[in-house]
């Protein structure tokens, strides 16, 4: 009994210690079985109309990050206690005449305290082996809570970058978040050297925001109660500016046109980000996936292109739509934070 006690102990610290540096030290690579499933859970949790109240939903992130960091701490905490509870009144054992109590919680009150390095030392290590877990329950302790300070002030700090981001946008939209007075600037101009540096600078944004999701799965969770921090918002606007621009490009050779190299990163960084979302994230089903091919006809008409030319880049501008205007109102729904344009 006391050896399956044991093995469980360390299978459950072994857990605890290996979610906990995978999401800070290591997160590119993969996501703990422990964090997945509460990320997954709460994702359904909150689609239940219980929770999906848009006061609820703002406070998603701070929640969930609280949830995981107390799974991570009860793994570590009930391992290190089943490690120590055979040994109470042997390995460890009171001070003075006390008698030792051997029960579970004095177990869990030994790995508290030894944890948190808090030393109390009314229960002290006897022999070697207990010595020794006492010491590296103290550093595990010590290692968990220097870890979990750093990962919550790199997904805060990573989640202000992304509404900078956001208000960015939002500015260059005039606040409407619309990207048809952006096009129109922009397929009026006959110098395309601003608009060229702005798409670069938008797909390196982008590019960034792609890599701290990677890296930070739980920052899908955190939502706004303004529409502009939506990320569904950031994506529309970047997708249907690459688009257009990329449809522009193929209807009208002549014109002026935006350096293709960067309005296809900006196409390429805001689908990988879309990509990534799907799966690092649930998408949800949406119903609203029919082609709106109103940009372009609005733009056509504000450059008084004829009416051969506005048919042909209302195709093209639909065509590329249609790479990811469904997983994009998929995320829409998800999230909750942005109406969808025809609903």
């Amino acid at each position: 009994m006391n050896w399956f006690l044991t093995a469980g102990g360390f299978l459950l610290t072994s857990l605890g210690v290996w979610e906990t540096f995978m999401a800070v030290l290591h997160p590119r690579a993969t996501v703990g079985p422990i964090t997945k499933v509460i990320n997954r859970g709460f994702h359904f949790l909150v689609r239940t109309r219980t929770f999906a109240h848009p006061r609820v939903l703002v406070h998603c992130g701070p929640v969930l990050i609280v949830t995981q960091v107390l799974c991570w701490a009860t793994l570590l905490l009930i391992g290190i206690s089943l490690i120590a509870w055979p040994q109470l009144g042997t390995g460890i054992t009171a001070t003075g005449s006390n008698p030792t109590n051997t029960d579970f919680a004095s177990a869990v009150y030994y790995s508290g305290f030894t944890i948190t390095t808090l030393g109390v030392g009314d229960l002290v290590p006897r022999t070697p082996a207990m010595q020794f877990l006492t010491i590296t329950a103290a550093g595990l302790g010590f290692s968990f809570f220097t870890l979990v300070l750093a990962y919550v002030i790199s997904v805060y700090s990573t989640l202000a970058r992304r509404n900078q981001f956001a208000n960015e946008i939002e500015y260059r939209t005039g606040r409407t978040g619309d990207s048809l007075g952006y096009l129109r600037a922009y397929l009026s101009d006959s110098d395309p050297s601003l608009v060229n540096q702005d798409l670069y600078t938008l797909s390196s944004n982008m590019a960034e925001l792609l890599e701290s999701h990677h890296f930070y799965p739980v920052l899908h969770y955190f939502r706004f109660s303004e529409p502009w921090y939506a990320m569904s918002r950031m994506l529309r606007f970047c997708l249907e500016v690459s688009s257009m621009m990329r449809a522009a490009r193929q209807v009208d050779s002549s014109k002026p046109a935006a350096s293709p190299e960067a309005v296809d990163r900006l196409w390429h960084a805001s689908m990988q980000m879309l990509e990534g979302t799907k799966r690092h994230f649930v998408i949800c089903h949406s119903t609203h996936d029919e082609p709106d091919p109103r940009l372009a006809i609005e733009i056509s008409r504000s450059i008084g292109n004829s009416d051969e030319l506005s048919s042909q880049l209302k195709a093209a501008f639909v065509d590329q739509q249609s790479a990811w205007l469904h997983d994009l109102n998929a995320l829409a729904v998800c999230t909750r934070s942005e109406a969808l344009r025809d609903s």
